[in-house]
């Protein structure tokens, strides 16, 4: 990011107080100069050169010369999507999931979900209107809340749910059967369906995401495994191998062609979804990854923790999708987030697929892209926040500039072990315990507002926004 960037880099003229001055900040720019950061009303108001002196503020935050960048947005969560018989387990019920889970989400330095509304619900509005109830109350985070498309009754309502500020649809292509009934009433679009539901999100200026695995290949593969005895993770990879990511990626990305629909290909897990990209070659489409499939794989000592769909992978293939980041052939990144506790992750064949992350993506890519791999800041930035705010609609975010909402991140550097008791969630375990940290986050901002700091949760009665209502007020002033 060059200073121009920035805009200017003098103060605006401004009212006083600020709401919050953030002094000495490193920010990622031509310029190596530390920089004063003064918020108002949740935006970035004015960006000084730290010898300068700042305008009155409401609450004052030095950052000492570390880095500050925006808040990682995680474009792929499933909180609140809960196994129901747990709902009495502090953190993991319908009155708390959401306060809990972004309380860890904060932690890691992510302030804004892109997050699910609970599947299972014959009416996808339903769904819509629940989430936004529970997001409402409890988180302190931003979200903004992804619809889904699992029957054609989902297809019918798509007009309505974009009309009340839905702009993206989910569709499922590999879960049939018990495994669908197992998360909790999963349904899967057949290729017919899935034309006609392209075409209706294309229509109404929606964008459609895709769980690319195709079923017929996951039931033959699962099939075979479970007889052979399914017990390990490099045997789950076997049930749901990698040509079956990139036959669903290529099908999904040439009917979303066909109807002109803006797509992604989320939790990408191997090259064949790349491959297939590269071979539709859709300008309208796009490819989310996860940390797992780059820290994580198949010779990870995690047993059934370590199960999620598309599952981890082997070695060698993790660092090919590290390299396949590196080279810029991945847009943005998600944690897929579940909270599943590790009771339901006892055994192969009846585990819960998922994994517990989203306290921890920002950390761990900071950590193995930028401290490991070399990655420049700037493009970190754009994998982690800046991407995803163009994509979905959210200009205001991912960089650290002049009119840019305050949701900001300053960084500690050094080294960290991951313990699950650290991680402020309600999930029990996690699959990245034990390893090491060489950046997280030593503050918080969010909406201008300090909502974590040196491990604690100040101003914890903030409440994030919810994004969707953005785009219900734009519907309804056409």
């Amino acid at each position: 990011m060059t200073p121009e960037m920035l805009g200017q880099t003098g103060a605006a003229h401004t009212e006083s107080p600020l709401q919050l001055v953030i002094l000495n900040a490193k920010v990622a720019t031509d310029d190596p100069s530390l920089y004063n950061i003064g918020v108002r009303d949740g935006v970035i108001v004015s960006m000084t050169n730290s010898s300068e002196p700042t305008s009155p503020a409401d609450a004052v935050l030095d950052a000492a010369g570390r880095w500050v960048i925006p808040g990682a947005i995680d474009t792929h969560s499933h909180i609140n999507q809960r196994a129901f018989e747990y709902d009495h387990v502090p953190g993991l019920g319908p009155d708390d999931n959401f306060a809990v889970e972004s309380r860890g989400a904060l932690a890691g330095g992510c302030t804004t979900a892109l997050n699910y509304a609970q599947f299972g619900s014959a009416s996808l509005l339903d769904a819509y209107h629940e989430g936004l109830a529970a997001a409402g109350e409890q988180s302190r985070m931003n979200v903004l809340f992804h619809g889904y498309l699992m029957d054609m009754k989902h297809v019918e309502e798509i007009p309505t749910a974009v009309a009340e500020g839905v702009t993206t649809f989910k569709m499922f292509m590999p879960y049939r059967g018990e495994e669908a009934r197992n998360l909790g009433g999963i349904g899967s679009l057949n290729h017919a369906q899935m034309r006609d539901a392209f075409a209706a999100i294309a229509a109404n200026g929606a964008q459609a995401l895709v769980h690319a695995e195709d079923g017929d290949i996951v039931d033959a593969c699962m099939h075979h495994e479970s007889t052979r005895g399914l017990d390990s993770l490099a045997g789950w990879e076997r049930s749901r191998p990698t040509i079956a990511e990139g036959d669903a990626a290529w099908t999904a990305m040439y009917l979303a062609e066909e109807a002109d629909c803006d797509v992604t290909i989320v939790h990408v897990s191997s090259l064949e979804a790349i491959r297939a990209r590269d071979a539709v070659k859709f300008d309208g489409s796009a490819l989310e990854s996860c940390v797992h499939y780059m820290v994580l794989s198949t010779d990870s000592d995690i047993g059934p923790e370590g199960k999620v769909a598309p599952p981890l992978r082997d070695p060698a293939l993790a660092e090919e999708i590290t390299r396949a980041v590196l080279e810029g052939r991945i847009d943005f990144f998600g944690s897929d987030h579940n909270v599943w506790p590790a009771a339901t992750k006892q055994d192969w064949e009846t585990s819960k697929p998922g994994l517990p992350g989203i306290g921890l993506m920002l950390p761990l890519l900071l950590t193995h892209l930028v401290h490991d791999r070399g990655m420049s800041m700037e493009r970190l930035i754009e994998l982690t926040s800046r991407n995803a705010a163009l994509r979905f609609g959210l200009p205001g975010k991912g960089l650290v500039a002049l009119g840019m909402d305050a949701d900001l991140v300053v960084l500690e550097e050094g080294e960290r072990e991951i313990k699950v008791d650290e991680l402020h969630t309600a999930v029990d375990y996690s699959p990245y315990a034990g390893m090491t940290l060489r950046a997280w986050s030593h503050a918080t901002i969010c909406g201008g507002t300090v909502v974590f700091a040196d491990g604690e949760f100040p101003n914890d009665d903030f409440r994030g926004e919810l994004l969707n209502h953005r785009f219900r007020r734009a519907a309804a002033d056409v």
